[in-house]
């Protein structure tokens, strides 16, 4: 007969496992990053911020010396800030410069905060960033040249405003980074009656506030999450759950809110978490459920501390786990680094059928970009440090989560 604490033994030794197996993607990850400085790789070289930002989030979680993640941040203060107080090269495609003005400097900002690099307090940098931020509290990727004359897009995404929102917390800023949130629960909220009804969520929101739900032939892939198709922009959830759980955590702990005034952020990505553990297997076979790592991996860390049901930490963390194994450790070469991605912008995009899965440590896609194609070209570098990115947050959660079984058996 089994002793009443063998299944929390026996749940114990997988997680330290796993967390052993994390812990080496890290540090292979940091050390190909490293490895690709120049003069031996694109990073400071490339005139292009998507061989700086992401490879700065990796390089801190990785626990690469500060100085060299210092080091990028001058060099990007340097050569890529314009006198309107936006970073980009103006030799960069559009699809960077433009469709992810905001979204770049974003993570760049955060990790300079982290670090207390100046480029953290440079004023002109931080009130253009704040240009950004709707009055609905929705943040726009692209809003023109000009700081005196901002130019609002139709649309608003989960993307930038919950890296908005990260960016905030690191700045203290209690404000924005609630008005951000406001936008992000009020997303999920829209969406809760299709994700029960037909397991779906739309991603697009007007100004007004309305979800988008006219989606023509092609247009799926940026415009709707479902628990069925194989390929799509699955960070949409995860990128959202991760800034709820966070600004849930910073409110309570850092800010002197209430539970009451907390919780309606905790209580919208509990609405993801359960939406996303209605996903198949094969969903995470797909380079974008990468944000739902640090989404699970943020859940599960805050249900651990602010004592939560024993059926929401066992879901955050088989989801962190899922994305953990099969969308990192599988995919990750030799070298330490994953392949590059060709993101697609349409159903119809032939590049959607690629497979990134290693075979022998090969991955049968074009290293450089494709003409012709509407895909965005993600380098091998960028899909790396933000791989790391995510991976820490699971390291983060399965780590209270083994203290959690630890107090358990004792």
């Amino acid at each position: 007969m089994r002793r009443p604490e063998e299944k929390f033994e026996i749940e114990l030794n997988q997680l330290k496992n796993l967390l052993c197996a994390v812990r080496t993607c890290l540090q292979k990850g940091g050390n190909y990053l490293v490895n690709r400085i120049t003069p031996n790789g694109p990073i400071m070289n490339e005139r292009c911020l998507e061989y700086i930002h992401k490879p700065c989030w990796g390089m801190y979680v990785a626990g690469v010396d500060r100085k060299t993640v210092g080091r990028m941040l001058d060099w990007t203060k340097d050569n890529a800030l314009h006198p309107n107080g936006d970073l980009y090269f103006s030799e960069e495609s559009l699809a960077y410069r433009n469709r992810q003005r905001v979204y770049r400097a974003l993570t760049l900002l955060k990790i300079a905060a982290w670090i207390d690099h100046p480029l953290s307090r440079n004023e002109l940098v931080i009130n253009r960033i704040l240009q950004y931020q709707h009055k609905s509290g929705g943040v726009f990727n692209y809003v023109g040249e000009d700081p005196n004359k901002v130019e609002e897009q139709p649309f608003i995404g989960s993307l930038d405003t919950s890296f908005f929102g990260h960016l905030m917390v690191a700045l203290a800023r209690k404000k924005e980074a609630i008005r951000a949130g406001e936008w992000i629960k009020r997303f999920v909220e829209a969406n809760q009656d299709y994700i029960l009804r037909e397991g779906r969520m739309y991603t697009n929101v007007t100004l007004e506030g309305e979800l988008v739900t006219e989606v023509k032939k092609g247009e799926r892939y940026t415009k709707t999450v479902d628990n069925a198709n194989p390929k799509q922009e699955f960070w949409q959830v995860g990128t959202s759950m991760a800034y709820l759980a966070v600004l849930y955590d910073t409110m309570r702990q850092d800010w002197g809110c209430s539970e009451q005034d907390a919780q309606p952020f905790l209580k919208a990505a509990l609405t993801l978490l359960n939406f996303e553990a209605t996903m198949p297997l094969y969903t995470y076979y797909w380079p974008s459920k990468c944000k739902v790592a640090w989404g699970a991996g943020e859940l599960l860390r805050i249900l651990v501390k602010y004592g939560g049901t024993e059926d929401q930490i066992e879901k955050a963390s088989k989801i962190a786990k899922l994305v953990a194994v099969h969308t990192f450790i599988d995919h990750q070469l030799g070298n330490g680094g994953w392949p590059p991605m060709h993101y697609p912008l349409s159903d119809n995009e032939p590049a959607v059928e690629y497979d990134y899965h290693p075979l022998y440590d090969l991955v049968n896609v074009p290293c450089h970009a494709i003409s012709g194609s509407n895909t965005i070209f993600l380098p091998a570098e960028a899909i790396t440090g933000e791989f790391l990115g995510e991976i820490r947050s699971v390291e983060l959660g399965i780590s209270k989560q083994i203290e959690y079984y630890e107090n358990k058996l004792k």
